[in-house]
């Protein structure tokens, strides 16, 4: 049973929280009862709790009541062999809603896209509850009356989960069905339709709740619910606030718990830190009165001092709070000081909710919503086997006008994705490309932050050194480590695709789907390779008298694992030319070099639409290419070329791709054995087209390629799901259409993320 101590931190409660979203001022009030949604949630899903909220308030009617009840942390439940902190909670809302009424269940992964009014008044007619499936619980409208004999609080507590879903499920119509769209569970998802998105892939969750029980991975859907926290940031939404904080935080603060060991005083990194700032003035966050000017969380808000102190301290305190109101009381710190704000707190756990790393993240995301103040964080071990950890971020809100260097490798996707990255940043910077020599064959390990394998290595990495590296491709990263050696550790690393190297090594590695890098805090996702949008169409299309519209088909042949055989080729013609037929138009021609004879032989013969190639320079010259994906009225591709398929979305005309197979597909004995690699290796898909769920050879693997000693093979799919998911890709031949085309903005965040990482100097020490 777990510690359910009502006075010990993070606080148990005996029933759900209840959260009101009101009518809105201004609105009619509706005359239908409140919309009661039971939400299974736990602290670590802050984050998440958050955005479902937000989620309702984006869609739900103004002149209505909701009513949220926070299940988690409820005593009563023995919670052990549950696979979440609130398994079974779901079951007791019978009891939990006073057996009476209907009621809406929730699994926190998820986020509202229609209003849950709609759902919640539904004709039940004679069931018990609705859901897509008997057995599928995840959400559900419950009849509480009708339910409660079978789930209660004691049957919930008592029988297994299995127990529980089978026995209703198993009697005559107490189940009904509702619309699907209800609960879509990830690939399920196809806007405009979609109602509820159910996140059910737990290494594929984009808000990253358990980094020490997953080695996270981006999920295609995750620019959803990435938009949804970008609004809410935006509109500086939380679900508790100093004047509106949960439930439970006036009975926290107003106790005298002899659980809640008193603050130690502020140790020497604190002291130091505040020496550093030059902070004058300090404003303490305290619960209860104390001498001079501080913020008493106990008091009214009215009563806070206003204006800026140069350091704000919060010593002590977060012991004394429920988790749920940590972010609005770091906000309130951090509006309050003009240089520094500094954190002392316990940390009581190794791992997850209460570790050192735990605090720590809490701390950088309230900072992030508050640029140029610096922050220190010192977590001070509580228990046994807990590590201590302090972090001191120095920020400034302007970097001024850093030295770049752009290192050039002499690959053309890399040197452009490096070039466009350099230009966005806005700041001048200059053009290093590199020479190598046979010694950069060798590991990056070997080579070590070394010139031994750039040929121009010491008359071109000349002093001044810069404080800012941009590099991509593996050959690059000797010389960037070099450069950062040689100004002590100041020069900034920013590099872009799989590294090859520990990524330790880096301030910010900028990663795609296909390169299946693990999720770190210094690993940005993008969905494709860096490119700069707005290419205008030139003068590389000879078109002759060719009938609009125009449909670019460029095929850049056996590239990575995809061939194109002579069949096939036939195959693409065949449906290439169905397409231009529908539109009414002609086809460009783009043939790479690694198309065979036969293939192009095929291609050609095959076209029955007026046709016409296009010059082979085109498919090797970056400019050209982009010009010429600009004249074109609709694109077809084939994969194998990341950079390809990010240059023709990005131009805004509809990008169809036909499929290929994998060179070992024709092959009895390596296919399965390929198969069964990756999934040892985390790969496969479920039986709904999924991922499979994340496995402990798959953790391991990920972490052996964040340390740098294993890369795992490209897999160009990854990808093609992404921009699928997007609306920016179509698959020729499917008529699903997940979504409506999503820009690609990836080079905005990353130049947002650049600058920010030059604004900040980071220190950390663990033992």
């Amino acid at each position: 049973m777990a510690s359910e101590n009502p006075d010990a931190w993070p606080f148990f409660r005996d029933d759900p929280d209840c959260v009101v979203l009101g009518v809105r001022p201004g609105a009619v009030p509706s005359d239908r009862p409140p919309v009661r949604i039971y939400l299974g949630t736990e602290e670590a899903q802050y984050r998440a709790e958050r955005i479902f909220f937000w989620s309702i308030e984006k869609v739900r009617d103004p002149g209505r009541v909701y009513e949220v009840y926070l299940m988690k942390n409820v005593a009563g439940f023995d919670r052990k062999g549950w696979r979440t902190g609130f398994t079974k909670y779901r079951f007791a809302i019978p009891d939990f809603a006073g057996r009476q009424g209907r009621a809406i269940y929730n699994d926190v992964d998820q986020i509202y896209l229609a209003d849950p009014a709609l759902l919640f008044d539904l004709d039940m007619g004679s069931h018990g509850y609705l859901a897509i499936s008997a057995e599928e619980t995840s959400v559900m409208l419950i009849d509480c009356a009708r339910m409660a004999p079978l789930w209660n609080r004691d049957t919930a507590n008592r029988e297994g989960k299995h127990a529980l879903i089978k026995k209703p499920a198993q009697t005559p119509g107490l189940w009904g069905p509702c619309d699907p769209h209800w609960n879509a569970r990830d690939v399920e998802y196809v806007e405009g339709l979609t109602k509820c998105l159910h996140y059910t892939l737990l290494h594929q969750q984009p808000w990253h709740p358990f980094p020490g029980g997953y080695s996270y991975h981006p999920n295609p859907l995750a620019y959803i619910w990435y938009g949804l926290e970008r609004d809410a940031d935006a509109a500086g939404y939380q679900v508790f606030t100093a004047e509106a904080p949960s439930p439970g935080f006036r009975a926290a603060v107003g106790s005298n718990r002899s659980t809640v060991p008193a603050a130690e005083p502020l140790r020497g990194a604190a002291l130091a830190a505040l020496r550093e700032a030059g902070a004058e003035t300090n404003l303490p966050v305290t619960v209860g009165t104390a001498e001079g000017p501080h913020l008493d969380l106990a008091a009214a808000p009215s009563s806070w001092p206003g204006g800026r102190h140069d350091a704000v301290t919060i010593n002590g305190v977060f012991e004394r709070l429920p988790p749920a109101d940590i972010p609005w009381v770091l906000d309130a710190a951090f509006a309050r000081s003009s240089k520094l704000v500094v954190v002392q707190v316990r940390a009581t756990a190794a791992e997850g909710l209460g570790s050192a790393e735990w605090w720590t993240k809490r701390v950088r995301e309230a900072a992030a919503r508050h640029p140029g103040v610096s922050w220190h964080i010192e977590a001070i071990p509580q228990a046994a086997g807990v590590s201590a950890q302090t972090v001191t971020v120095h920020r400034t809100a302007d970097p001024g006008t850093p030295r770049v260097w752009a290192l050039l490798d002499g690959d053309a996707g890399h040197d452009a994705q490096v070039l466009s990255l350099a230009s966005a940043l806005g700041w001048p910077y200059a053009r290093k490309p590199l020479a190598f020599n046979g010694k950069a064959s060798r590991p990056n390990f070997v080579l070590g932050a070394s010139l031994d394998s750039v040929e121009n290595g010491q008359a071109l990495l000349a002093p001044p050194f810069p404080d800012l590296v941009i590099a991509c491709g593996a050959r690059s990263v000797p010389a960037a480590r070099w450069l950062r050696a040689q100004t002590g550790g100041r020069t900034r690393l920013v590099h872009l695709g799989q590294p090859h190297a520990s990524f330790e090594l880096f301030d910010l590695i900028v990663t795609t789907p296909q390169e299946r890098l693990p999720v770190r805090p210094n690993v940005l996702h993008v969905a494709a390779p860096l490119m700069a949008a707005g290419a205008e169409a030139g003068t590389a299309v000879d078109s002759g008298d060719l009938p609009r519209p125009w449909t670019a088909l460029l095929v850049p042949g056996d590239t990575g694992s995809f061939v194109l055989p002579e069949a096939k080729a036939r195959e693409l013609a065949q449906a290439a030319s169905a397409e231009a037929a529908r539109r009414g138009g002609a086809i460009l021609l783009g043939l790479g070099p690694a198309v065979t004879p036969a293939a192009a032989t095929a291609l050609r013969a095959g076209l029955k639409q007026p046709w016409r190639e296009l010059d082979a320079a085109i498919m090797r010259d970056y400019e050209r290419r982009r010009a010429a994906l600009a004249t074109a009225d609709a694109v077809i591709v084939t994969p194998g070329d990341p950079q390809l398929l990010a240059e023709a979305c990005l131009v805004g005309k509809p990008v169809a791709l036909f499929e290929l197979p994998k060179w070992y597909d024709a092959w009895v004995v390596v296919r399965p054995t390929l198969r069964l690699l990756a999934l040892a290796a985390g790969g496969g898909k479920s039986y709904r087209g999924t991922p499979l769920q994340q496995h402990a050879l798959s953790r391991m693997l990920d972490e052996a390629t964040a340390r740098g000693w294993f890369s795992l093979p490209t897999d160009a799919e990854r990808l093609h799901d992404g921009l699928v998911a997007r609306g920016l890709v179509s698959v020729l031949g499917r008529d699903r259409e997940v979504a409506k085309p999503k820009p690609l903005d990836d080079l905005a965040t990353v130049v947002g993320r650049v600058r920010q990482l030059m604004t900040e100097r980071p220190s950390v020490a663990t033992s």
